[in-house]
């Protein structure tokens, strides 16, 4: 499995209904953009962080998720590439999530 994440250029996951996407935290743990439909429910999280491309979940969706990473320029294309890992860093990674963890619970 990580052979293909390190081989891809993108990871696309154009899906109806995701609770997480573990595969697209570990796309981005391998420093690739992800082109995802908006039911994944990290989809904010990637947007936010430039980390990717999403779309609506219909096929003309999925087409504009295709497309626009096909059609798009080198110096974005890198900048979005550069993005991905910050992003697994700051919002995925344990150390993150236990941040967030501590920081909740000392707000009550």
């Amino acid at each position: 499995k990580w052979e293909a994440y390190v081989g891809c250029e993108a990871f696309v996951l154009p899906s109806h209904q995701e609770n997480f996407g573990i595969a697209v935290v570990e796309a981005l743990a391998c420093s690739k953009p992800v082109l995802i439909s908006d039911q994944v429910n990290i989809w904010k999280e990637i947007q936010d962080a430039g980390a990717g491309i999403v779309a609506p979940d219909t096929l003309e969706g999925t087409k504009q998720l295709l497309l626009s990473w096909l059609h798009m320029n080198t110096n974005d294309r890198a900048e979005i590439i550069g993005n991905t890992r910050r992003c697994y860093e700051k919002k995925f990674t344990v150390k993150a999530a236990a941040e967030n963890m501590y920081e909740a619970i000392k707000s009550l």
